[in-house]
């Protein structure tokens, strides 16, 4: 092959960034994230920011003894996250656009602080191990940290907050049409309501919508050490031209079920992820690109 064509085609070549984690488990309903602009961030020592989609080509999981003796376990659960759709990523701007609102209040701008990015969880982040609490998280009533889903809390769930104040809404009489909001004051208790005599508005559908249902991959996993070892690992490829999107970089982890053989407390769950690049989600999908001058003047050069 001539050297030139050689070198032409590797630039063509994308590269696949691997990141690992590992999660100790001992009991069912467990629950872990992996934070992928976190763990990349890391390993590339530059910000790999969140507000991006992650395009995810593999995913490699191994069991292994943690808590001593010979023995092992199985288990079973599920990889969560979210598709980056239109009302989900309007939603994480409108969230970011709050927060730089707020700190512009207070005389402070963001972009000053290089060290900084704007981070939520999946779900609330006492839901999972302590050991997997994510660090630097974002919130905006110096309590409540911002998470992409939160039933409990509707100040500090994403999705939650736009999806109650998206327009349209459906909403019965005597409901309110605009739900509560962020908490950015440190005072909000209960929602204002914009709009009295509220009715059916008289369609169902909604492309705003953010919804709070996520995606899932099944998985199964063994690990039986002994005389005889034998372990079952979970492997993950799609399509060589194909990737999952994976909204802001969030996993979770979610344990359906966890059997421990006599003598093991706990199993530790390594977990590969395969990224073949990111793009952001920042920008608004119905602004216009600028044509370019450039084309337009070459074009008007031609037509003379």
């Amino acid at each position: 092959m001539d050297l030139h064509l050689d070198i032409m085609s590797r630039k063509e070549l994308g590269q696949i960034h691997t990141v690992n984690h590992s999660f100790v488990f001992d009991g069912d309903n467990d629950l872990g994230q992996i934070d992928l602009s976190g763990l990349l961030t890391a390993q590339l020592q530059r910000m790999i920011r969140q507000g991006q989609y992650f395009k995810m080509v593999g995913i490699d999981m191994t069991l292994t003894d943690f808590g001593g003796g010979d023995a092992g376990g199985q288990v079973s659960g599920y990889l969560d996250y979210f598709a980056p759709t239109r009302g989900r990523c309007e939603a994480y701007r409108e969230a970011f656009a709050a927060l730089r609102n707020a700190m512009k209040l207070q005389g402070i701008d963001m972009r000053d602080n290089a060290f900084f990015d704007f981070r939520a969880t999946f779900a609330d982040n006492a839901d999972y191990v302590t050991s997997n609490q994510m660090k630097n998280v974002t919130t905006l009533d110096s309590g409540n940290g911002l998470s992409l889903i939160d039933p409990a809390a509707l100040t500090s769930g994403i999705f939650d907050v736009h999806n109650s104040n998206v327009k349209p809404v459906m909403a019965v009489t005597g409901s309110s049409s605009f739900g509560t909001g962020y908490n950015t004051m440190g005072v909000q208790t209960t929602a204002t309501n914009f709009v009295t005599n509220e009715g059916d508005n008289g369609y169902y559908g909604n492309h705003e919508l953010a919804d709070v249902n996520y995606e899932s991959i099944p998985f199964q996993l063994s690990f039986t050490p002994g005389s005889t070892d034998v372990s079952v690992s979970f492997n993950w490829r799609p399509d060589p031209a194909l990737y999952i999107a994976v909204m802001a970089g969030l996993i979770q982890i979610r344990i359906d079920e966890l059997d421990l053989d006599s003598g093991t407390t706990s199993l530790s769950l390594d977990v590969a992820v395969h990224i073949a690049g990111w793009k952001s989600i920042m920008g608004s999908p119905d602004k216009k690109k600028k044509r370019s001058s450039r084309g337009k003047s070459s074009r008007r050069k031609s037509k003379k």
